[in-house]
């Protein structure tokens, strides 16, 4: 648990276990006020402090609107906090029935505290008590003749694994179930295909789907295709097939339960598609002509639910085993985390490369010329959301997807349409 002062750069760290003990006695004494004294730690730089113990006082007098504490008796228990590092750091007291707002009694306490310890900056925490428990806390910090309040840090892991288990939820797969890998799943391309249309912005469809180009040539049957929702002119839609044209597409992904044996077959899947033919010409942006873009990169990956391998050596050996068209750039298995391979490749500004960026053979250079730095997998626990960003941070370096040229499309009806108007 973490809080902060933004104004004065000024940090309080409280372990959960602590707070739990001082809660505990909070309640334990409802409807009456109880309190005690806070041991802990400061940081090098004297910013931050940390509560790591709770003394409680052997002489105090409790009431509904009283509480008062001695240190009577308490020389041995600091003698041996002391020895173990900790110091006094401040106050804690409880307003049963009340607000967490301090009293000036409260401040009064502090005045004199500063003045009788001789200590920099100490902390008061106040907790409100109801008769069903703990209602609210504070936390404050007497500093210039007032009690500033620190407000409480999010909490970014816990932010993180929340949503890791509302993406599992909407992928349909449960954690008891995942975390049998030799298990199978209902963990089908339609729960992948939900899930990232629920996550990823609106700019992005996501389908079953085919790819085709404008000389007729389709790829297989991909299980998950990412393509532009803005600027895609056509998607055909005949005997339940879906097919888009190859510029249109950012993403491909190959669905399975389990990884095992499925490394080699998605490649080659990822491969029908960055092999087919794609245009790009001018367009008009914000008014003015732009010249037409370079091809980007299409995106390759493998989704399963679980991986029976022992451990990633084998698949990281699959995956630095392929080569050029059919190289993968990530992937997720649930219960055993998301990777990404970084790749050595040839810039695309470098002389080597064919200088028309428009033609096929410019990004199957670049393809060709990968090889494998490392592979990189992410924590089993946070596998999805990992997966996730990785997937938002290549959409973004890609931006959008090139003009499609119409014209080579109905060249195949013998008809052609005016660009401009």
């Amino acid at each position: 648990m973490k809080y902060y002062l933004a104004n004065e750069n000024l940090y309080v760290e409280i372990k959960a276990s602590v707070f739990k003990q001082i809660q505990s006695q909070a309640e334990s004494e409802y409807p009456n006020e109880n309190g005690g004294m806070l041991a802990g730690r400061y940081s090098v730089d004297r910013r931050t402090v940390y509560i790591e113990r709770v003394v409680v006082p052997a002489e105090k007098v409790t009431g509904r609107a009283t509480f008062m504490r001695n240190t009577k008796g308490l020389e041995k228990v600091w003698k041996e906090l002391a020895k173990e590092g900790f110091r006094y750091i401040g106050e804690w007291h409880s307003h049963p029935n009340g607000s967490t707002r301090y009293s000036a009694t409260d401040l009064n306490a502090m005045v004199a505290i500063e003045k009788e310890v001789v200590i920099e900056n100490p902390i008061l925490l106040i907790l409100g008590v109801r008769s069903d428990g703990l209602s609210a806390h504070t936390i404050y910090c007497y500093k210039n003749n007032q009690l500033l309040e620190y407000k409480k840090m999010v909490d970014l892991k816990g932010l993180f694994n929340g949503l890791q288990r509302q993406m599992l939820i909407s992928l349909n797969v449960e954690r008891s179930f995942i975390e049998h890998p030799g298990s199978k799943g209902d963990a089908t391309e339609q729960h992948w295909i939900e899930f990232l249309r629920t996550y990823l912005p609106d700019r992005y469809k996501v389908d079953k789907a085919i790819v085709i180009d404008s000389n007729g040539q389709v790829s297989e049957q991909m299980d998950i295709v990412i393509y532009d929702g803005m600027y895609t002119p056509f998607i055909f839609r005949q005997d339940g097939f879906i097919y888009i044209p190859a510029e249109s597409v950012y993403a491909v992904f190959e669905v399975k339960q389990d990884v095992r044996g499925n490394i080699d077959y998605a490649a080659r899947k990822v491969e029908s598609v960055r092999r087919l033919k794609r245009t790009s010409i001018d367009m008009v942006a914000s008014g003015r002509r732009a010249q037409a873009a370079p091809l980007t990169k299409i995106i390759g990956g493998i989704l399963t639910t679980t991986s029976s391998y022992s451990g990633n050596k084998t698949v990281k050996k699959q995956l630095k085993e392929l080569k050029g068209l059919q190289t993968l750039d990530l992937g997720c298995f649930c219960d055993t985390g998301s990777f990404y391979v970084d790749y050595e490749e040839i810039k695309p500004n470098s002389p080597e490369l064919t200088k028309d960026t428009k033609d096929s053979k410019y990004i199957n250079q670049i393809y060709m010329s990968r090889k494998v730095k490392y592979v990189k997998f992410s924590n089993k626990d946070v596998s999805l959301f990992t997966f996730f960003l990785q997937l938002v941070s290549y959409l973004k370096s890609i931006g959008t997807v090139p003009a499609i040229d119409i014209n080579a499309y109905l060249e195949a009806i013998d008809e052609k349409i005016d660009e401009e108007i």
